[in-house]
């Protein structure tokens, strides 16, 4: 996995620290499935959930076909968000969408769980890559010490009348690509 060199953390203005990209990183690789959003041909947004075929840096590829929907409308305008969400853990990444004909990748990245929807296997003329971009990237880590953290946190809100903040919370980060 390359690292995501090019991250900027935008919480309370510093700079991206090691831990804080290699918390997104690592949170990123516990996926094996994301909802994608795009904008669909009549205006309106289209989510559908998607088999994460690759993930390095928070680049994130998806293995479809050219003739599904989703590649019509990424082609059609490229802007898509992608969501996860399991065991206390949120990602959500947002950026461009690029179609990407690469029939040696995709015989490296199959996998038999994609038949039922690919039933002509790895050497399906019609499969892409659908590579994401990203320009805008957070997660929230509710697990282990980071939910005893929230659950704290919360309490002390409740009990105080305050509301509770983000920023009050270390299991959050806020990334900008550039």
């Amino acid at each position: 996995m390359q690292p995501i060199s090019r991250a900027i953390l935008t919480k309370r203005n510093e700079q991206a620290d090691e831990h804080d990209i290699q918390r997104f990183e690592d949170l990123l690789q516990e996926f094996d499935h994301a909802m994608l959003v795009s904008l669909a041909m009549d205006g309106t947004l289209h989510a559908r959930p998607m088999a994460i075929a690759e993930s390095d840096g928070a680049t994130v590829r998806f293995v479809t076909s050219n003739r599904s929907a989703k590649t019509g409308e990424v082609e059609m305008d490229s802007r898509v968000s992608i969501v996860m969400q399991g065991g206390g853990a949120y990602l959500a990444i947002s950026g461009t969408a690029a179609v990407i004909d690469d029939p040696e990748r995709i015989k490296q990245l199959w996998q038999s769980a994609w038949e039922p929807w690919f039933p002509e296997g790895a050497g399906d003329p019609s499969l892409v890559l659908l590579e994401i971009d990203p320009e805008r990237a957070e997660y929230w880590d509710r697990k282990g010490a980071h939910r005893l953290e929230y659950l704290w946190e919360a309490g002390k809100a409740l009990a105080t009348g305050r509301r509770i903040t983000e920023e009050s919370l270390s299991g959050h980060g806020k990334f900008v690509f550039s």
